[in-house]
C-alpha cells in the first residue's frame, strides 16, 4: 500500500497534537485541586468535578456544497431603459453636440466609427442590442447571469477543547460543549456553467475567504457500564456558525464590476453523531466521534462603483444573443477609434444617472452546507 507524503504527514500532525494534548491534560489533576470549595455551594464541588473531563484533540470538517443560483436584490444593473436612453444620449451626442442635454461630454468620443458600413449606434445598438440581444430573448436588462453559484471548501480543521460533563450517576448520559476552538478560515470557491453549458467565468476560481467559528454542543447516550474500557455512544449534536471577515477576492471583483463587500448570516445547525470512548486508565480515555450537521448559509454581496467594459468576463455568461450582440457590438460600433461599445454604454449610462459609475448593486447567495464532522481527541477526567 503507498502512503503518500501528504498523507504521512497529517498522520505526525495528529500524533503531535495527541502527545501535546496529553502532555496538557497532566497539568489537570493538580489544578482540579487547587479549585476553592466556595465556587459551589457545599457538597457541589467534589460531586460536580466527578462527573467532569476535559478533552484536547483536532477536528476535521468535510463539506458538500448545494448551491443556488446567485440573485440581484436591486434590480439590474443596466436595464432595457439604461440602455435606449444611452443610445438617445449617443445619437444627441453625435448629431447635435451643442445641445445642452450632453453638456460636459466629449461628443467626439462618442462618433460611430464603422468603417462605411452606415451603422449607428441608433440603427446597431437599439435594433441589434435591444431587439435581438434583450426582446428576442425575454430579458429585461443585463444583471447577474444565470447558473452563478458558489461552493465551500471542502476540508477544514482546527485543533478542539471541549468539557464534558455526566448528567446522571451511572454514566449514560453525556452533554459535551466545545468550548475553544481556532476560528476556521475558508475558501470559497465559483462554480456553475452559463446558458451555453458552459464553465461560467467563476468556476473554479476563488471568489472569496470567510472566517468560521462553529461553536458545537453534542448530547449523547453511551452504552455500557462506566469502567467499560470500550464504549460506543449516540447522540445529537447542534452547531451554532458564525461567520466574520468575510473578503471577495479581485477575481470575483473583476467579474462583478467593483469593490464587493460581503456579510453571510449567522446560521444553526443540528444533526446526528456516533462515537467510541476508549479507557486508557481510571483517568485517561481516547475519544472518536463523527457527526452529520446541515447548514443553510445565506450571503449578502454589495458592490460598488459597478463598471461594465468590453471583454469583461460577465458578458460572455449572458444569454447567447445577448452575449453575441455585445460582442458584435465591440467589434463594430466603435467610438473615437480607441473604445469599443459596451464601455461607451457604460460611460453613458453613468452620465444619465449623474454618476462616475453604474452605481451600487446588492446580490443574494444561499447554499445549503452539509458538513461531517470527524474528531479525535485525548481525555481526562477531573
Amino acid at each position: 500500500m503507498h502512503f503518500s507524503y501528504d498523507r504521512v504527514a497529517g498522520v505526525r500532525r495528529v500524533a503531535t497534537l495527541l502527545l501535546a494534548a496529553a502532555g496538557a491534560c497532566a497539568a489537570l489533576p493538580s489544578f482540579a485541586q487547587q479549585l476553592p470549595n466556595s465556587i459551589f455551594p457545599a457538597g457541589w464541588d467534589s460531586k460536580v468535578r466527578d462527573r467532569l473531563f476535559m478533552r484536547i484533540g483536532y477536528t476535521s470538517v468535510i463539506t458538500k456544497t448545494r448551491s443556488e443560483d446567485a440573485r440581484d436584490l436591486s434590480g439590474f444593473v443596466l436595464s432595457r431603459s439604461d440602455i435606449s436612453n444611452a443610445i438617445d444620449t449617443a445619437t444627441i451626442c453625435t448629431t447635435n453636440p451643442s445641445d445642452p442635454r450632453v453638456a460636459g461630454l466629449n461628443c467626439a468620443r462618442y462618433d460611430a466609427q464603422d468603417g462605411g458600413t452606415g451603422i449607428t449606434w441608433d440603427l446597431f445598438v437599439r435594433d441589434r442590442i435591444l431587439r435581438d440581444g434583450l426582446d428576442a430573448e425575454g430579458v429585461a436588462g443585463i444583471g447577474t447571469p444565470p447558473g452563478i453559484r458558489a461552493r465551500s471548501q471542502k476540508n477544514i480543521g482546527t485543533p478542539t477543547v471541549s468539557i464534558g460533563y455526566w448528567l446522571d450517576q451511572e454514566r449514560k448520559w453525556l452533554l459535551e460543549g466545545y468550548v475553544l476552538a481556532a476560528p476556521l478560515k475558508v475558501n470559497i470557491t465559483g462554480d456553475g456553467t452559463n446558458p451555453s453549458g458552459q464553465p461560467n467565468g467563476i468556476n473554479g476560481k476563488v471568489i472569496a475567504t470567510t472566517k468560521l467559528l462553529p461553536p458545537l454542543v453534542i448530547g449523547s447516550y453511551n452504552f455500557g457500564e462506566a469502567n467499560a474500557m470500550f464504549r460506543p455512544y449516540v447522540g445529537v449534536g447542534a452547531m451554532y456558525a458564525v461567520f466574520f471577515g468575510a473578503k471577495a477576492t479581485p477575481e470575483l471583483e473583476r467579474y462583478v464590476g467593483g469593490p464587493t463587500t460581503i456579510t453571510t448570516k449567522n446560521t444553526f445547525g443540528f444533526g446526528p453523531f456516533l462515537g467510541l470512548k476508549t479507557a486508557i486508565n481510571e483517568d485517561w480515555h481516547i475519544n472518536v466521534s463523527v457527526g452529520r450537521i446541515g447548514l443553510r448559509a445565506e450571503s449578502r454581496l454589495v458592490t460598488s462603483n459597478t463598471q461594465i467594459r468590453s471583454g469583461d468576463p460577465v458578458i460572455a455568461d449572458l444569454t447567447p444573443g445577448l452575449s453575441t450582440a455585445i460582442t458584435e457590438g465591440d467589434g463594430i460600433l466603435i467610438g473615437d477609434g480607441t473604445v469599443p461599445a459596451s464601455t461607451l454604454v457604460n460611460e453613458l449610462v453613468a452620465f444619465n444617472k449623474g454618476q462616475t459609475s453604474l452605481g451600487t448593486f446588492v446580490r443574494e447567495q444561499k447554499m445549503k452546507l452539509t458538513n461531517t464532522i470527524i474528531t479525535v481527541s485525548v481525555g481526562m477526567d477531573f
